[in-house]
C-alpha cells in the first residue's frame, strides 16, 4: 500500500490520534520508529497513541497514566534494567477486548 494510500485509508478509519495531524504523525517518540506516515496497522498498534480507546488496554494504560502508576512503572524499568511488558499487554487486550463503541460514534444513527 503506497502512503498516500494509507493517508486516504487513515481518513476512512477516523484515526483521531492527538499526534496525527494532516496526514502525518507528529509524535517526537514514534517518528524515529515509524517514520511521519505510518500505516493504518502501524497507528492500530502504536504505544504512544493517544486517541479514543482502541479496547480495554488503551482504558488500562489511561487509567495507569492518570492514576501515576505508568510513571512509577518506568522508574522500576529504569533501576532494574526490565521492559515491563506493558505495551504487548496494552495490544492484547486491544485485541482481545475491542472496543465497539467507536464503530458505533462514527455510524450514522437509523
Amino acid at each position: 500500500m503506497s502512503t498516500t494510500s494509507c493517508r486516504v485509508a487513515a481518513a476512512d478509519t477516523g484515526r483521531t490520534c492527538k499526534h496525527y495531524a494532516n496526514g502525518q504523525c507528529t509524535s517526537a517518540l514514534a517518528l524515529p520508529l515509524y517514520g511521519a506516515h505510518p500505516s493504518v496497522g502501524v497507528c492500530q498498534v502504536c504505544e504512544h497513541y493517544r486517541g479514543r480507546p482502541r479496547g480495554l488496554g488503551d482504558v488500562v494504560e489511561a487509567a495507569a497514566r492518570l492514576l501515576g502508576i505508568k510513571r512509577a512503572v518506568k522508574v522500576v524499568e529504569h533501576a532494574t534494567g526490565k521492559q515491563c511488558g506493558c505495551p504487548e499487554r496494552r495490544q492484547a487486550l486491544n485485541e482481545k477486548f475491542p472496543n465497539s463503541v467507536n464503530e458505533s460514534i462514527d455510524a450514522e444513527p437509523k
